[in-house]
């Protein structure tokens, strides 16, 4: 957790001539601000040029240059001091303005001690990275290590003509990483898996070239982390980096860096961690002369970190084959353990601490944490507890699912996504930040064209994206000419059906196995109610129809058919699609205000819907509780006659880590919506996705003890086949 660290943010930028150094740190264990520390280094180019053969001495000089302000050094020992008094770790992340890039090329991974001289970065107690600018927006969300996927592409050309090349033994390299990892694999793309270990796939070989194309296709296929063995160079003239490729013969192909990273950067989503033990991956390992200064994306690992690649090691000078070839298999192995790549770096730096070139790794990251997955699950202090009084109600059908629109990722991607599309399609000119905000995005575009069109480039990006995600399988009669496009709700019925026949853990199959009676979705899909189809339960589909009216149809309007376990209610709060017009979709800031001012003076929620929101287990699946969908429908919830009675049920809220780069204090941020949930309505959070809540509820079901139930008993209390019934 990131509670076992202080983290400490040494950031430097150009004054003048001078470069001005900012200090700040937050302690894990106090909410307490403190100011941060600030001062002038005075880096002495020259003497660190000639200190470069003596590594003790050159870290131990960088350190008193870096730290030549009093008041740097103080705050930097009290920092650790403090660390140390609680029994933490101190995370580093070293963060050099783009006004002062000459700085990337000092070595500092020689880091020492400005007291006692130790060193720094072959330690697991003082992390060290460097944070990476990249103009990269789309958030970086951890995903959980079960669903990891690693690459490893080793490029052994078999001939090169015009360059003098070491030999690379592929089936040295391959073997090594392949059983840190945990997985064996093959070439040509096979993988495998092996216990605790994750997917490895294996791209290269004799029969396999490393051609630029085939590692795209290698990486289109979606992998998570990436170890690519190749020889480099870097021109320090030109500042352009390359690798050492294979051609379709086999034989050596120098590929420019740009070339790379223009491929990664059109990727729907790039690799997490990119490993390049491939020399001058970081640069040439030389300083600057005095005046020159590069741009941030320079090297290959700061042109991958640009291209959106959150975590790059990169190599700082020619590493040498040996070193490298040791130091991996302790990095990757060390990395399975707990998913901390700067902590894995520091370990794998100690094992080949008295070679020369063990400083030339070097991690750049946007990942605030230093995590490459997370651990689903509720907090360890309560989730035995929050499991055993959350089973018996849902196993007798008291439980409440309520669907948020990140179920939906693995049909046509998040919604968030979505949104960000869209924004750039339609030139959305508000902050940053907001891009990825749907109701902001859609209002916009309903101001400048109109709300027609609003849902029609909606419902097209989903059309646009589906077949983006599953054109690779679906039908060519299926795929005709962008003018005859197939309809939305038919391809959306394919991949549905698709998932859940070749997926067992499939959310909506798994939604559709629970024994609920009612379902509350906010996504505008019917695909809920043809996995209940499918599983031999017909639901009957109720919406309001809210919008241009006098009076909304409410409880009253329109009767409900009062639902079982065998043919349950679905009901979509905030419309759905091919069940009336569109214009009842609430998908604008507008549509949510007149939505919420709706539901104060009419009654939108039906009677029934009403009453088993507030007499039952209820479980919050694909929402991000800081977005509209969810904060809406929650204080919508908490107005509702009888809300007290949610005190006497469990209630589970599943919520994916806080995105990395949102947040300035991720584990803060859960604690807050911890305590604001719990204390709301006794709502416990499980940290992950729906589809392992889904898969771990089922689990905990099917190992329970229960009673027999009679032939006709539907499962819930009080109906057909209880025992106390007259």
């Amino acid at each position: 957790m990131d509670s076992e660290y202080f983290s400490l943010s040494l950031s430097i930028h150009r004054v003048g001539d001078s470069f001005a150094v900012e200090l700040a740190h937050r302690d894990p264990t106090s909410e307490a601000q403190v100011a941060p520390a600030r001062g002038i280094a005075r880096f002495e180019l020259a003497e660190l040029a000639d200190l470069e053969r003596r590594e003790a001495e050159y870290g131990q000089a960088l350190a008193r240059q870096l730290l030549a302000d009093e008041s740097l050094e103080q705050r930097f020992l009290q920092v650790e001091a403090a660390a140390q008094a609680a029994a933490l770790g101190l995370r580093v992340s070293l963060r050099i303005d783009p006004s002062a890039q000459e700085l990337q090329a000092l070595r500092w991974e020689l880091l020492r001690h400005p007291q006692t001289g130790a060193r720094l970065t072959t330690s697991e107690r003082l992390l060290l990275s460097r944070f990476m600018v990249s103009r990269d927006w789309r958030p970086i969300r951890l995903r959980a290590r079960a669903k990891l996927r690693a690459l490893v592409v080793v490029s052994a050309p078999t001939r090169s003509p015009r360059l003098e090349l070491a030999p690379v033994d592929w089936q040295a390299e391959v073997g090594a990483v392949q059983e840190a990892l945990g997985a064996t694999g093959a070439a040509g793309g096979e993988s495998g898996e092996s216990g605790e270990g994750i997917e490895v796939s294996v791209l290269g070989g004799p029969d396999a070239p490393v051609t630029l194309d085939a590692l795209v296709d290698a990486l289109r296929t979606g992998v998570d982390i990436v170890y690519l063995v190749s020889h480099g160079m870097f021109g320090r003239r030109t500042g352009s980096p390359a690798l050492v490729l294979q051609d379709e013969a086999g034989e050596a192909a120098v590929v420019k860096g740009e070339a790379l990273t223009e491929r990664v950067g059109e990727l729907p989503w790039p690799p997490r961690l990119l490993v390049l033990a491939s020399c001058q991956s970081a640069g040439d390992g030389g300083q600057l002369p005095p005046g020159q200064r590069t741009s941030p994306q320079a090297t290959l690992a700061g042109r991958l970190a640009d291209a959106g690649v959150p975590a790059v090691v990169a190599m700082q000078g020619a590493i040498s084959m040996g070193t490298a070839r040791e130091m991996m298999p302790t990095f990757f192995a060390e990395l399975m353990r707990d998913g901390r790549i700067d902590r894995a770096l520091a370990v794998a730096r100690g094992k080949v601490r008295e070679r020369p070139d063990f400083w030339m790794p070097a991690l750049f990251t946007r990942l605030l944490g230093g995590r490459l997955w997370y651990e689903a699950g509720f907090a360890a202090t309560v989730g035995e507890e929050v499991w055993r009084r959350l089973v018996k109600p849902v196993h007798n059908g008291r439980v409440v699912p309520i669907i948020g629109p990140r179920l939906l990722e693995g049909i046509h991607g998040g919604v968030h996504d979505i949104a960000m599309r869209l924004a750039g399609q339609h030139r959305f000119p508000m902050q940053t930040h907001h891009r990825d905000d749907l109701p902001r995005v859609a209002e916009y575009m309903r101001v400048k064209e109109s709300r027609y069109n609003v849902i029609q480039a909606y419902r097209d990006q989903l059309l646009h994206n589906l077949i983006e995600q599953h054109g690779r399988w679906l039908p060519a009669g299926e795929l005709p000419p962008v003018a005859s496009r197939p309809k939305l709700g038919k391809l959306l019925a394919m991949v549905g059906d698709r998932r859940r026949e070749h997926d067992p853990h499939d959310p909506h199959r798994l939604l559709a196995e629970l024994p609920a009676s009612f379902y509350v979705t906010t996504t505008f899909d019917p695909l809920l109610e043809r996995a209940l189809r499918a599983n031999d339960r017909p639901p009957q589909q109720v919406l309001t129809r809210w919008r241009y009216q006098s009076k909304p149809l409410s409880a009253d309007d329109a009767p409900v058919i009062p639902p079982t376990a065998k043919e349950p209610l679905v009901y979509h709060a905030f419309g759905a699609f091919g069940a009336g017009p569109d214009d009842g979709l609430v998908m604008t800031e507008d549509d949510y205000f007149d939505y919420l001012l709706q539901a104060n003076v009419f009654r939108l929620f039906p009677r029934e819907v009403e009453s088993a929101l507030v007499d039952n287990s209820l479980l919050f699946l694909g929402f991000r509780l800081t977005d509209w969908h969810f904060r809406v429908l929650f204080r919508l919830m908490m107005s509702l006659p009888g809300r007290e009675r949610l005190k006497q049920y469990c209630h589970v809220a599943v919520q994916l880590d806080p995105d990395m780069q949102e947040m300035s204090d991720v584990e803060g941020a859960k604690r807050y919506l911890a305590e604001y949930f719990g204390q709301e309505a006794n709502i416990d959070i499980f940290w992950g996705s729906s589809a392992e809540f889904l898969r771990a509820l089922h689990e905990q079901l099917a190992g329970m003890e229960v009673p027999p139930h009679s032939e006709d008993g539907e499962g819930r209390d009080g109906e057909d086949g209880d025992e106390w019934a007259f």
